[in-house]
């Protein structure tokens, strides 16, 4: 999986690189990672999540250590730096837990660095189709993915510009850098991605240096078993389908 907050790159005050850098920067990652309990999140700075082909891991992070504290000075200077004329802000999330929390979070993060800012929760049954929607004109909220199949392209159709469409868009971004769209179309025809791997974490780099977003982490996934099972070494766990159950032998 990953988690994020889309950008709408569309309108203002995102449409704004410096704007969406300072939001990168001042975006506290292991506070957001509290949220979700019991160490059950990893921050990070990759777009792709680990177990995917093209993930490796960006080291350093352009916006700072995502195990760290936020730089909140240089977030305030990008701020300044940028067009951003003190309007309010409005920040999408759902009902769901921890949605909610962390969409309430995020938004006094952004208060931190200088927005003004005040988050819209909504029920989690509408909540991706209503941002999803050009209508909407939602300029920042609460994102994630889980795949549908282990590949780079399941998660970097978010940030593909030929995704966008009027309504139902998954690009809730609006993200559409032209030289990003055009490797991702162009990956996206290799039916190996394992053999362009580089090319998708060159990708994946590129959606982070540009801040098309937020990306906060990954969500671990648990799975409990008999202490009689030697879960250590023989196991097999799919970054997809999870555990091989036959796969399992005891000690």
């Amino acid at each position: 999986s990953t988690y994020y907050f889309f950008l709408n790159e569309k309108i203002a005050p995102f449409d704004d690189a410096k704007a969406r850098e300072a939001v990168n920067v001042g975006v506290d990652k292991p506070a957001l990672a509290r949220l979700f309990g019991g160490g059950l999140f990893e921050p990070g700075c990759n777009f792709l999540p680990p177990g995917i082909p093209g993930y490796e891991k960006i080291d350093p992070c352009p916006w700072g250590d995502p195990t760290g504290k936020p730089d909140l000075e240089k977030a305030k200077q990008l701020l300044k730096e940028s067009d951003y004329n003190g309007e309010t802000i409005t920040v999408w999330g759902n009902n769901e837990d921890p949605t909610q929390k962390v969409t309430e979070a995020y938004t006094e993060m952004l208060k931190e660095i200088g927005f003004k800012a005040e988050p819209k929760i909504i029920d989690g049954g509408v909540y991706f189709a209503t941002v999803g929607n050009e209508k909407t004109k939602a300029q920042t909220g609460f994102d994630n993915w889980f795949a549908d199949f282990p590949s780079p392209a399941n998660y970097m159709f978010l940030v593909n510009g030929k995704s966008i469409q009027p309504t139902n868009s998954q690009n809730h971004g609006n993200v559409d850098d032209p030289e990003l769209t055009s490797k991702i179309s162009e990956l996206e025809q290799n039916p190996d991605p394992g053999s362009v791997a580089d090319e998708w974490a060159a990708a994946d780099k590129t959606v982070i240096e540009g801040a098309h977003g937020v990306a906060y982490g990954q969500r671990k996934l648990t799975a409990f078993t008999s202490e009689r099972v030697d879960f250590e070494n023989c196991a097999l766990v799919h970054p997809l389908y999870q555990v091989d159950y036959g796969s399992l032998c005891l000690k």
